[in-house]
């Protein structure tokens, strides 16, 4: 079997059987043009008792990328191209025009991965192949060497983008000439491979941590449990039947149905968020030490943190994009010294909008972390 049909089949095999997951990983697909430029590190061909400088100029084609995504850093991507066709010249030796392959299997590392920029670095292996037009011509063989990548993607939307892309691949190949079987050695290269792609990610991403098997359902507001009895004759400046020197939450709104200590039952909790992001805003930190302080004066409660979005993108996409969200919230609260297991971060995607998604500011509204009492004020 040729190595070109080997390494078709191998890819094949590779995607197909991590496709067993693509509802909760995506797939990244990247095409466009390419510039491959082996003169960036000029080809000698080794004799082994001298060289002989080797001339390649630089040639054109198309490229694509096929990667799946790990998590939201690491994937595995397979590079293809159509062939460049270069023209080959080795002094004291011959010429040829040949057809360069250079199909490459990365790892890639992304950073910054909530925003708009989002740069990459890999590394993997290439299995470069030659094709020659005229058997008459300098034969060149194949080459399995390392390769190293570096890019940049911009983020049109959540599933659209471009990439500038930079590739180095190490070929040593060897050499033989005038359709003979003389061989004269192995040309190396370290052609640099330059190109600008559009792509798009299907599915989603998946989330920093894992929801609770027994799924628990989102309460408008946390059950009303009976408000502790207050003396006849006490202060109440708030009007909840909880005397003032047990209130632990003075001037609770009225109307509101609160625990034994005076303590709202009713979730009041302005955490929003940028779009396309689950980092925490600077003025959300006021709004989260309150809720730190609530939960050290209260020790027996409880609460769910359900994290929302609104309606652009995928509903897969954005079930993820909320537990992000949650995340968040739930990393800072136990940070802050809340017992983690008083907790539970769960995401409810775009499914329970507050406000329109036709206008920014209603999508502003939706893009919001909540937090429901579950302990009912025991």
């Amino acid at each position: 079997m040729k190595k070109s049909a080997f390494l078709a089949l191998l890819a094949t095999g590779v995607f197909a059987a991590l496709g067993a997951q693509a509802d909760q990983n995506p797939w990244v697909v990247k095409a466009g043009p390419g510039y491959m430029m082996p003169k960036g590190n000029p080809g000698n061909v080794d004799f082994g008792t001298g060289k002989a400088a080797a001339d390649v100029d630089d040639a054109w084609s198309g490229v694509f990328t096929i990667a799946y995504m790990f998590d939201e850093h690491w994937a595995l991507e397979f590079l293809g191209s159509g062939p460049f066709q270069h023209d080959i010249t080795v002094k004291g030796v011959g010429d040829a025009s040949a057809d360069l392959l250079p199909p490459t299997f990365s790892a890639l590392y992304y950073f910054n991965t909530d925003g708009r920029l989002r740069p990459y670095l890999g590394a993997g292996i290439n299995f470069t192949e030659f094709f020659n037009e005229d058997p008459n011509d300098l034969h060149l063989g194949g080459s399995v060497g390392p390769a190293a990548a570096a890019g940049l993607d911009f983020m049109f939307t959540r599933n659209w983008f471009a990439t500038l892309d930079l590739r180095w691949i190490y070929v040593s190949t060897e050499v033989k000439a005038d359709g003979s079987q003389q061989d004269f050695g192995h040309l190396q290269l370290n052609p640099v491979l330059a190109s600008a792609m559009v792509g798009y990610r299907f599915g989603g991403r998946r989330s920093h941590f894992v929801e609770p098997a027994a799924p628990v359902a989102a309460p408008v507001a946390a059950p009303v449990a009976a408000a502790a009895p207050a003396p006849e004759k006490c202060a109440d400046s708030d009007g909840d039947a909880v005397c003032d020197v047990d209130d632990k939450c003075p001037n609770t709104p009225a109307g509101d149905a609160v625990d034994k200590y005076g303590c709202s039952l009713v979730s009041r909790l302005a955490v929003y968020f940028d779009f396309d992001s689950a980092e925490l805003r600077p003025e959300s930190i006021t709004e989260l030490e309150r809720v730190v302080k609530f939960m050290n004066d209260i020790p027996t409660s409880t609460a769910q943190i359900v994290g929302h979005t609104d309606s652009i993108g995928t509903e897969q996409y954005n079930l993820a994009l909320s537990e992000r969200r949650a995340k968040s919230v739930y990393d800072y609260l136990t940070s802050r010294g809340v017992d983690p297991s008083r907790l539970q971060a769960i995401g409810r995607g775009e499914a329970e909008p507050v406000a329109t998604n036709e206008t920014a500011e209603g999508r502003q509204l939706n893009r919001r972390v909540m937090l429901i009492r579950t302990d009912g004020g025991r």
